[in-house]
């Protein structure tokens, strides 16, 4: 099974993921998509469905990256890490700003 929040491979009777914890009692796994389907509420929850699995693969990342930027931060006094930080947090407005453009569409 794949871990729906951070996209890890989990073990077979896993009830959550190593990676991430995510409780995978909890998850729901995503229907297979039927070759050829037309359905437009179909199509448009699987493509809910992978945006929702895009932003938590993002944001097991982020937080990833904020934890080690945050370890820098805490042993950098000149500046360095908050430049980096920002630069982290630019990235993340513009992955957020693209996810909620796509779900408009929608």
């Amino acid at each position: 099974m794949t871990c729906l929040r951070c996209g890890s491979e989990t073990p077979a009777g896993a009830q959550f993921c190593p990676a991430c914890g995510f409780s995978l009692s909890d998850a729901t796994p995503a229907a297979p998509a039927k070759s050829g389907s037309q359905d437009p509420l179909e199509q448009a929850m699987l493509e809910v469905k992978r945006a929702a699995k895009e932003l938590a693969n993002a944001t097991a990342q982020f937080s990833k990256r904020a934890a080690a930027t945050a370890d820098k931060a805490a042993r950098d006094p000149s500046g360095t890490a908050k430049r980096a930080v920002e630069r982290v947090k630019k990235e993340v407005d513009g992955a957020v700003a693209d996810l909620s453009d796509l779900l408009r569409k929608l």
